[in-house]
């Protein structure tokens, strides 16, 4: 994978240009590094994920991929994405893969939380919101203790993400057994 890091490098060459000050300056005696390795809008994940998406065509949950750039921005911060756009598709991904979130429509969640916990990877079901209203907002937050409203900013979704993966970690140690 690439470095999407950018760094700026200025150099004030001064030839033939007299004393200031009482300082004469020689040619590449003034490097200045501008930025130190910049990152144009990238949020990197402290524990990357596979996250099954279920993107039912009905639901909110594909707009929330595409217009609302949780798709681009999860896979940016390292999670690698598996999308099932049916039922069907949904289970025989969960069947033969192994997953650490699932993320669905709010109104789809509770239906594939049977499926989620008979699969051998247990993942985390996650809740996606899309431009939801002030009453399902409040709704989904009763219900699941992390929730994916999208579009947010990059770092409250990712934050979600991030949270749920340390609840994961919690719940799967041995200390916990």
């Amino acid at each position: 994978m690439k470095s999407s890091g950018l760094v700026f490098v200025v150099v004030v060459a001064t030839v033939g240009v007299p004393a200031i000050g009482g300082h004469v300056f020689a040619c590449g005696d003034k490097l200045v590094v501008v930025g130190r390795g910049l990152k144009a809008n990238r949020l990197s994940a402290p524990r990357r994920a596979s996250i099954l998406v279920y993107a039912d065509p009905k639901g909110a949950l594909p707009a929330a991929l595409e217009e609302g750039h949780l798709r681009k921005d999860l896979e940016r911060a390292g999670h690698r994405l598996r999308t099932a756009t049916s039922r069907e598709e949904f289970d025989a991904a969960l069947g033969t893969g192994t997953y650490d979130l699932v993320l669905a429509d709010f109104k789809a969640a509770p239906l594939l939380e049977p499926a989620v916990q008979a699969a051998a990877s247990k993942p985390t079901v996650l809740p996606t919101l899309f431009n939801p209203s002030d009453a399902d907002l409040a709704a989904a937050l009763r219900q699941y203790t992390c929730v994916v409203k999208s579009p947010s900013d990059q770092k409250n979704y990712m934050i979600v993400i991030n949270e749920a993966m340390a609840e994961r970690a919690k719940q799967t140690s041995p200390k916990s057994k």
